[in-house]
C-alpha cells in the first residue's frame, strides 16, 4: 500500500500537474475516457494508464495509481465511479506541493 509520502516521491519532476488539472476538471470525461470497455467501472490499472499519459511512467505509476485508487474509492468497491473522480485533483495537488516543500 502506497503511503503519500511515497507516492509524492515517486512524481517525476517533469509531472504535468496542469495537463492533468485540466483533463480532472471534467470528471465525466475523464471516466468515459478511462472506461475503456463501457462497463461502468475504472480500475487501478485504468488509472495508471491515465497517469502514463501525463508522463507517470513504469514503477511511479503502479505507487502513485496506487496511492490515488485507495484515496478515491470512496466505498471500497475496488472500482472508482464518476463522483470519485472529484476530489483527484486535489490529491494531486496536495502530493505535487510535498513534493515541492521537501517535507516529507
Amino acid at each position: 500500500m502506497s503511503s503519500a509520502h511515497e507516492a509524492a516521491n515517486i512524481l517525476p519532476s517533469n509531472f504535468d500537474i496542469g495537463g492533468l488539472s485540466n483533463a480532472l476538471n471534467n470528471p465525466a470525461q475523464v471516466f468515459s475516457m478511462l472506461d475503456k470497455n463501457n462497463d461502468g467501472r475504472v480500475t487501478k490499472q485504468d488509472l495508471a494508464l491515465l497517469l502514463e499519459q501525463f508522463g507517470v511512467n513504469g514503477m511511479a505509476a503502479k505507487v502513485l495509481s496506487s496511492y490515488l485508487f485507495k484515496q478515491l474509492d470512496a466505498n471500497n468497491n475496488g472500482t472508482i465511479e464518476p463522483s470519485d473522480l472529484v476530489h483527484a485533483n486535489g490529491i494531486l495537488s496536495s502530493l505535487l506541493k510535498m513534493k515541492q516543500s521537501g517535507n516529507q
